[in-house]
């Protein structure tokens, strides 16, 4: 009889309680370190419960990656809307990434999805969506909180025209009631008279967070409680979390730690070992590049994934700081024949490189003198070319992403 591997591994012993609670779409009920930006949050909003339709509100909260902002504003975000239901007041909060939702089109149709979810995908503008989603707030009574995380990104790669219509869908309606407020996320999100129109501009300079980095000390309390929730009891040494927050402190980046604290745990479970020492956390770190995590690459087509793995091998195999567009195509034609996909044509693959580079994941310049011809390079600042190379390969043969 052939061996079941899977029922071998369920029978193991495992130092994890519940791994959810180490998931980056979980928000806990309590956010350590938070609760200045909670209250800020609350003193400005509060005017939607108490006088709803009076006003609207617009904020902006920025900050580096991990410094808890899409999860102080989703935990906002619930409790105000708990608030206004026990006020029989019909108030919604929808959240929508900008890199996934990567048009005006998507995000007005994501957001009246919410009220008519059979509404079809296409056969209007985005005007006319949003003037639909606002009929449907007026019909029915309701009022919408619309976060809109990674902001930044969305800017860079489309403009801010999405802000302005927001901010203005009721200026041509004498006393219409006020029906969408919002809170846009992003590390550093472009204002300036270039971008937005001086009125626009003049109400969102004025409702700023700014999210600080975490602490070594702030991190070991998101561990701690994190431990709590997902680890069997006394499973995690002490020092192990005191290792990981030492490790994570240098970016201030919670997400990280706690990715670290999870992989240290599968350490444990791969050793058969009902403890989780220093020494898992700090291969974990030797594992896990900051820069090389799934949120960031769970946006990307198999075929940006090739293009990576073709840019990582060519600096690689040149040890250069940048080559050339041409060069990286060269080896993405050799990738996509290894991995058996179509390639894809310049003007397409251009467009990727802007992508990534809006991403975070590339860096590019114009070619300088000394090379015949003006030419995009294409260079790599954050991560290994190496390390990048076989991060791409694993996420390729095992389809994870």
């Amino acid at each position: 009889m052939a061996h079941d591997y899977v029922e071998d591994e369920l029978s193991r012993r495992s130092v994890f309680k519940s791994e959810q609670f180490l998931s980056i779409d979980y928000v806990p009920e309590s956010l350590p370190h938070r609760q200045t930006e909670l209250r800020t949050l609350a003193q400005n909003f509060t005017t939607l419960i108490r006088s709803p339709g009076r006003t609207s509100h617009k904020f902006i909260i920025e900050g580096p990656v991990g410094s808890g902002k899409t999860a102080v504003a989703k935990r906002f975000a619930e409790q105000l809307v708990q608030a206004a239901e026990r006020r029989e007041i019909n108030l919604h909060n929808i959240h929508i990434n900008c890199r996934v939702n990567k048009t005006d089109y998507l995000v007005f149709l994501r957001a009246l999805r919410e009220f008519k979810p059979e509404f079809p995908r296409r056969g209007h503008s985005p005007e006319e969506l949003l003037q639909m989603l606002i009929e449907v707030l007026d019909e029915e009574d309701r009022y919408l909180l619309l976060i809109l995380d990674e902001l930044d990104y969305f800017i860079r790669q489309r403009g801010a025209d999405i802000l302005y219509d927001l901010t203005r869908l009721t200026d041509d309606r004498l006393n219409a009631k006020q029906r969408v407020s919002i809170i846009a996320i992003g590390r550093r999100i472009p204002f300036d008279e270039d971008t937005l129109d001086p009125s626009t501009l003049s109400t969102l300079q004025r409702n700023i967070i700014h999210f600080s980095k975490y602490s070594r000390d702030a991190l070991y309390d998101i561990l701690r409680d994190r431990v709590e929730m997902a680890f069997e009891k006394n499973a995690v040494m002490d020092e192990t979390l005191h290792v990981i927050s030492d490790i994570a402190s240098e970016r201030g980046d919670a997400r990280y730690a706690i990715e670290l604290l999870w992989r240290a745990g599968k350490q444990a479970d791969s050793n058969q070992a009902n403890l989780v020492i220093p020494d898992y956390a700090r291969q974990a770190k030797a594992d896990t590049h900051p820069e090389l995590r799934k949120e960031i690459f769970s946006t990307l087509t198999p075929q940006h994934k090739l293009f990576l793995l073709a840019t990582a091998r060519q600096l690689k195999e040149t040890r250069s700081a940048y080559v050339t567009i041409g060069e990286v195509e060269e080896m993405y034609r050799a990738a996509c024949e290894e991995y058996g996909k179509e390639p894809r044509a310049h003007t397409q693959i251009w467009e990727w490189v802007q992508d990534l580079n809006a991403h975070g994941i590339i860096d590019t310049k114009r070619s300088g003198s000394g090379q015949r011809g003006q030419t995009t390079l294409i260079g790599l600042s954050d991560v290994p070319a190496e390390m990048l190379e076989l991060f791409i390969a694993r996420l390729l043969d095992s389809k994870e992403l």
